[in-house]
């Protein structure tokens, strides 16, 4: 349920506006006070989705601003940037999670070659969507179409990222999962 007035309080929100104003334009034909006090709570509802919204950050949306950052890290070729969003112990997994994961080396090497031979020119960012995972930590899925300087044209590709807080209240990335590379499953890291 927290799903609904934290991470994406747009449903509720929305519904209870419509709501809202369509009970102010009954009270406006009939005069009934109840249909007023009726719109006025669903009015305050909204308000108070939105509110929280706006004050409560959720495990998804530090997710988010993670992945984003690292994106942001990848597309300069900042091999440090993209290091420092992920925890020492964060693995890689091509295809699916339950294949085996690759050690923060190799996710060093991959990261490594976006600074030489696999530098971005070009990305565009279609799906970036967080979730909490209901024990504290966060998924985050991301979809883009990337052009590289060993590449032709722009290359689609998914990924999924595990997040989870720190000791220290940092965020870091503990899991990429690789799904796909031009729709199939990728052979081989960057």
């Amino acid at each position: 349920m927290s799903h609904y007035f934290l991470e994406n309080p747009w449903p509720v929100g929305i519904i209870s506006v419509a709501i809202g104003l369509i009970l102010i334009i009954t009270f406006l034909r009939t005069g009934e006070s109840r249909v007023l006090l009726a719109s006025l709570a669903a009015i305050v509802l909204a308000a108070l989705v939105f509110g929280l919204d706006a004050l409560v950050t959720t495990p998804g949306e530090h997710g988010e601003r993670v992945v984003s950052e690292l994106v942001d890290a990848a597309e300069a070729g900042d091999v440090e940037g993209m290091l420092r969003r992920v925890s020492p112990e964060a693995s890689l997994h091509l295809g699916s999670v339950t294949r085996p994961g690759r050690s923060f080396s190799a996710l060093q090497e991959s990261f490594a070659t976006l600074a030489g031979r696999n530098r971005i020119t070009e990305n565009w960012v279609i799906r970036l969507r967080g979730e909490s995972d209901g024990s504290g930590g966060a998924v985050v899925f991301l979809s883009c179409r990337t052009s590289t300087s060993s590449s032709y044209g722009l290359v689609p590709s998914t990924w999924s990222f595990e997040i989870d807080e720190q000791d220290d209240g940092r965020w870091e990335i503990t899991r990429i999962i690789f799904e796909s590379l031009m729709g199939r499953e990728p052979e081989r890291a960057l």
